[in-house]
């Protein structure tokens, strides 16, 4: 489906100023708005919410969109109200259609603050708004049939977290075991060559009667172990 017009923006806009003004439902407008132009009530939605946002960004832009008129954005999209709904619905959409969380929000701005207060607010919402969260995911079903489910993918990358941990301490386990084994090993190491040590004095010495009793000692030890 093809962008909406510039003119069909600005009349969803100064439709939108007109019932700010009066009082009436925006709900009512973007169901309107989504029979006459052939889009879902979902997509007009997002749209409206996107132009807020760049508008409160870009003062011109909003005296182009609303020839002067002030829309008030800031106020609309506050993160308690349609900014969250906003900030869920495009994160969840991208993340639908194979983006991820960080590509869409970089898709939203370029300023690394922001980006960081919207990636901290969408853990939040996550966290704490189940049900705001389960409602922007049912309209987006609504409006394409299908939605990302960013519990199971929290989910999943819990129980990765938990693998890397086991495997971490199984690492550990079996370093500290061959650490052990290498304690071993360099005392058995050690006795050799102290062995070999006194062999050589023994061998230098010519003393064959204690070659002897050396070898018979050491027989006699291997015996008893």
């Amino acid at each position: 489906m093809a962008k909406m017009t510039k003119a069909q923006l600005k009349e969803l806009l100064g439709q939108a100023y007109q019932i700010k003004n009066e009082g009436g439902s925006l709900s009512k407008l973007f169901e309107d708005f989504a029979n006459k132009t052939g889009r879902a009530k979902g997509s007009i939605r997002n749209v409206y919410y996107t132009t807020l946002q760049k508008m409160s960004e870009d003062k011109e832009y909003m005296k182009e969109m609303l020839s002067g008129k002030n829309l008030e954005a800031t106020k609309i999209i506050g993160f308690e109200d349609g900014e969250s709904d906003l900030l869920l619905r495009r994160i969840l959409t991208g993340a639908t259609f194979g983006k991820s969380v960080r590509r869409v929000i970089c898709e939203m701005t370029d300023n690394p603050k922001l980006a960081l207060r919207y990636q901290n607010k969408y853990r939040n919402l996550l966290k704490h708004d189940r049900e705001r969260v389960d409602k922007i995911r049912q309209e987006i079903i609504e409006d394409y049939g299908k939605c990302f489910e960013p519990y199971k993918e929290r989910a999943n990358l819990e129980g990765l977290e938990r693998l890397k941990k086991e495997i971490n301490s199984l690492y550990d386990k079996i370093a500290d075991d061959v650490k052990q084994e290498n304690k071993k090993l360099k005392e058995k190491i050690k006795r050799l060559e102290e062995d070999n040590s006194r062999l050589a004095g023994l061998l230098k010495e010519n003393k064959e009667g204690a070659i002897k009793s050396y070898f018979k000692s050491a027989i006699l030890e291997k015996k008893d172990v």
